[in-house]
């Protein structure tokens, strides 16, 4: 039972009881983390509140099952040592974790990870391998060299991993026992399984919902497949919640018992991390703010009025992927705007341009010049306030260059409209 599987070899349905002890386990090693309302709720028709679980030390709620894990096992652990597969939140937290608890961890993350991930799990103390290009080459590496069953292989489907996840649902219910829903983010399902488990223990009339990426739709394909199947894995701006197919245990978990399963357009979940950083001054990550973008994106319209947790899983993204991310919620959002104009080839044709994007109160961000035979053809980007800002001085400009072509990006993220 390495990698903590039960004995009989059929799926771990997790039980209430499983979670309390495992609150007991993790109280003195695992933050509290804040429940807070959030200042969008003031801008929509409903009450949002956050549950900061980015703000753990290692910056996910990967420590609280990792945690768990360690101490429940700790004596056969810390002889054997413990290999995680993982995309970044398990392995910093078991590199933290057993550092902490004096357990040997080695990690395996895919090469595509970035440098400060495997050089922060390495700081804290693991063995750190890079393989493949997806989680499931990382998976399978594992299993491939522990096939002598030397390290205990830990997944976020094993039944102490997911006892710990679901110490997000206690804490939840205990600090707004209020919540009409809650709303959890999904990679391999550990996380909603288990929060489901808790909060609904705790108080049967809260509604549980769980929220992923639709470019890797893994747990809505298992629930309308009735069981697990493999989804193909694309580059998404929600990687961490990249998992192909959705955990055994878990998944017999959520079975008939789940309220709802809402799938987020990409665009969304730009625009959430920009919300989450502008008006939260909260850093998360693509996956982590999934539940917030699907309320943005209108998936669950009868939480109107209602008081909806979104949990915040993760803020585990690199500076380079959380610029890329702020660059495309603003152009989704219509504040970055990239247009070509053919302005007049003499002393005042840029002078002109700049004046009209300046009377417009836009900030010029780029422009780069091509000097044709009787014009220079600009590519300009600027950033506006808002959409409506956005469309007031496409209207402005459009009276001023006729042959003005704007780009676009479509709002569902379905494909990239060129200049028009």
């Amino acid at each position: 039972m390495d990698n903590l599987e039960t004995a009989s070899g059929k799926p771990h349905i997790l039980s209430f009881n499983e979670i309390k002890q495992a609150a007991e386990r993790i109280e003195n090693g695992v933050i509290h983390t804040p429940l807070c309302e959030a200042k969008i709720s003031k801008y929509m028709d409903y009450k949002i509140y956050l549950k900061c679980d980015n703000l753990q030390y290692t910056g996910s709620c990967a420590e609280r099952g990792i945690r768990n894990a360690f101490v429940a096992r700790h004596d056969d652990m810390s002889q054997r040592g413990v290999i995680v597969p993982s995309n970044g939140d398990m392995a910093l937290g078991a590199a933290y974790h057993g550092s902490a608890l004096g357990i040997p961890v080695t990690v395996v993350l895919p090469e595509r990870s970035p440098p400060s991930q495997a050089q922060r799990c390495a700081e804290l103390g693991a063995d750190v391998v890079l393989y493949g290009d997806t989680l499931e080459d990382t998976v399978n590496y594992a299993k491939k060299v522990n096939r002598d069953g030397k390290h205990i292989l830990l997944s976020s489907d094993d039944p102490l991993v997911m006892a710990g996840l679901g110490t997000v649902g206690i804490e939840i219910i205990t600090q707004l026992p209020e919540a009409d829903a809650v709303i959890v983010p999904v990679a391999a399902g550990g996380l909603l399984a288990a929060t489901l488990v808790a909060c609904k223990k705790l108080k049967c009339t809260c509604l549980v919902y769980g929220a992923e990426c639709a470019k890797v739709p893994t747990m809505m394909r298992a629930l309308q497949a009735g069981y697990p199947v493999s989804v193909p894995l694309v580059p998404n701006l929600a990687q961490g919640l990249s998992s192909c197919v959705v955990g055994e245990n878990a998944f017999a978990t959520i079975r008939g018992r789940l309220d709802r399963m809402l799938v987020v357009d990409e665009a969304y979940i730009a625009k959430a991390v920009i919300n989450v950083l502008e008006r939260e001054r909260l850093v998360a990550d693509g996956a982590g703010v999934c539940a917030l973008a699907a309320v943005m994106q209108g998936l669950a319209p009868e939480l109107r009025g209602k008081r909806a947790v979104c949990v915040i899983s993760g803020g585990n993204v690199d500076s380079g992927r959380l610029s890329r991310t702020i660059q495309r919620g603003l152009g989704v959002s219509g504040r970055l705007m990239r247009f070509a104009v053919a302005v007049p080839d003499h002393c005042k044709g840029l002078e002109v341009l700049a004046k009209a994007i300046a009377d417009e109160q836009a900030v010029l961000k780029s422009l780069v010049t091509e000097q044709m035979w009787v014009h220079t053809d600009a590519n300009v980007v600027v950033e506006t306030a808002n959409e409506e800002h956005a469309a007031k001085f496409k209207d402005h400009l459009r009276d001023l260059y006729p042959t003005i072509r704007f780009a676009m990006l479509d709002v569902d993220d379905k494909h990239k409209v060129g200049m028009h």
